[in-house]
């Protein structure tokens, strides 16, 4: 069936015309999400030299009539994949290239994998992993000749072959799956280093901090763990924030076998050249039965943002942040909390020939009636 844009194209008195104009003066805007960029970057260098048969890159979508798709495309990007469709005049056209916007590539159980197809209507898809520039550019001329025909055709045909079939045993695989003990997490692991500067600077927090925490380590150059009950969280903060200005990160750790998450605050600072390459981990762990710890952005900043992260990924609930319990960083249709080590992710169905199995049972039993006889 053509679509809304190839009508647009083959209709009114200057039908030919526009579609001459519109098959050598497709200028697409490429929406980068993973690694088929370099291959579209390579269709497009020197060697390849995609402009020569009518197709240039551009980088607004409101001037634009043709989307090319590299890579994934998750809950969160497919908003932007419509907005920047919808932006575009008529007659618009879409490409996707690579597995991962075909059928999910790597990704294909992924929580927040979306299909491009899903969410605009897709003239050409360029199969590969990675797909090869040579494919792009006939995907390319595909779509010329579909504005130019108003008909769809494959770029290529593959011949069918008849294999010889050989009876084998055929046996239900079973997923490679390896089960291990569970490893002991621990996150300030002591490392012996030449650093003076951190042997001072350790008796200084021990000195300073005192009683809130349950130890400080050294666990490489210009690293410290500084472990610390969730009680004491905030007032430990108190007394480094005029030291450390801000913090980098905010990680959580899933520790399944005894059911707690370890999260880790990664402070440092920008305004004391000294402490500038140090980077101390504050390091609590909480129950995921009641997983909440109270929020350290109003000593830090630069924390709001990170523990939103954290508490859609894990659910972790920062008491305090001004973000609430909303949705931040996952579109609304994610499932809760995809980063925790219980999220059950779709996997492998494998399944028996009953043809082949039913043939096989057939033998055996002709056999053994044979053998009696």
């Amino acid at each position: 069936m053509d679509s809304r844009s190839i009508q647009v194209v083959r209709s009114g008195v200057l039908a030919p015309i526009k579609k001459w104009g519109t098959k050598w003066s497709l200028w697409p805007v490429h929406l980068v999400t993973a690694c088929c960029g370099a291959e579209l970057a390579h269709a497009f260098a020197s060697g390849y030299d995609g402009e020569r048969i009518g197709a240039l890159n551009y980088g607004i979508a409101r001037q634009t009539n043709l989307i090319i798709v590299e890579g994934a495309i998750t809950r969160k990007m497919a908003r932007v994949l419509r907005i920047t469709w919808e932006q575009m005049p008529e007659p618009r056209f879409v490409i996707v290239m690579g597995a991962c916007g075909l059928k999910g590539g790597l990704f294909w159980n992924g929580y927040h994998l979306v299909k491009p197809s899903d969410v605009v209507p897709v003239e050409y898809f360029i199969p590969g992993c990675p797909p090869t520039p040579e494919g792009l550019l006939r995907g390319i001329r595909s779509l010329q000749e579909k504005i130019w025909e108003g008909k769809n055709r494959n770029s290529i045909d593959f011949n069918k072959i008849e294999l010889a079939r050989k009876e084998i045993e055929r046996r239900i695989p079973t997923p490679p799956k390896i089960i291990a003990r569970n490893p002991f997490i621990k996150v300030d692991v002591p490392k012996d280093v030449d650093w003076a500067f951190g042997n001072r600077l350790v008796n200084e927090l021990k000195e300073g901090l005192g009683n809130l925490v349950e130890r400080i380590t050294i666990t490489g150059k210009n690293r410290i763990c500084i472990r610390v009950n969730p009680k004491n969280l905030q007032r430990v903060a108190v007394k480094l924030k005029d030291k450390f200005d801000h913090v980098k990160s905010v990680n959580v750790i899933d520790v399944p076998y005894d059911n707690t998450f370890i999260v880790e605050y990664v402070v440092s600072s920008y305004s004391n050249r000294e402490l500038m390459p140090v980077l101390v981990t504050i390091a609590t762990k909480i129950s995921k039965k009641n997983p909440k710890l109270p929020s350290l952005h109003s000593y830090w900043v630069s924390a709001d943002y990170l523990e939103r992260e954290m508490q859609d990924l894990f659910g972790v609930t920062f008491e305090g942040n001004p973000w609430g319990n909303r949705k931040f960083l996952l579109a609304p249709d994610t499932p809760d909390y995809p980063l925790r080590k219980d999220f059950k992710l779709e996997e492998e169905v494998y399944a028996r020939d009953e043809a082949t199995e039913g043939s096989k049972n057939e033998e055996q039993k002709q056999e053994q009636g044979g053998d009696k006889e």
